[in-house]
């Protein structure tokens, strides 16, 4: 089946959020951090990820997120690992998606005094 076959058929739509490589190394970086991994290995799977993450032109849109991480390959570099990890934490909670809003919630109101 080609993509003629499907006519006037909806196509589905992939919105991918920017920095997705970058969160999953994040996230397995804390995790590695927490394990007492190899440091240099985390810190070498961290800059892979902001080079990807460059490559395919994501920096600017997840800027903040992408100099957390920085400061931490750096702050591993220095052998300062707690700090590196609260430089990830941060990276992290810049690049995970909002939660969801509920469309149909009803606001409720604060009495009048």
């Amino acid at each position: 089946m080609n993509s003629s076959d499907l006519g006037d058929a909806p196509r589905p739509i992939v919105s991918l959020a920017p920095g997705l490589r970058l969160r999953t190394e994040v996230g397995v970086a804390l995790h590695e951090l927490a394990q007492s991994a190899d440091v240099r290995t985390v810190r070498d799977n961290l800059r892979g990820a902001l080079a990807y993450t460059a490559a395919i032109g994501e920096t600017a849109m997840i800027s903040a997120a992408a100099e957390c991480v920085r400061l931490s390959v750096s702050r591993l570099d220095a052998g300062l690992v707690s700090p590196a990890c609260t430089a990830l934490t941060e990276a992290l909670r810049l690049l995970s998606p909002a939660p969801a809003q509920h469309r149909d919630a009803v606001p409720v109101l604060a009495p009048v005094l």
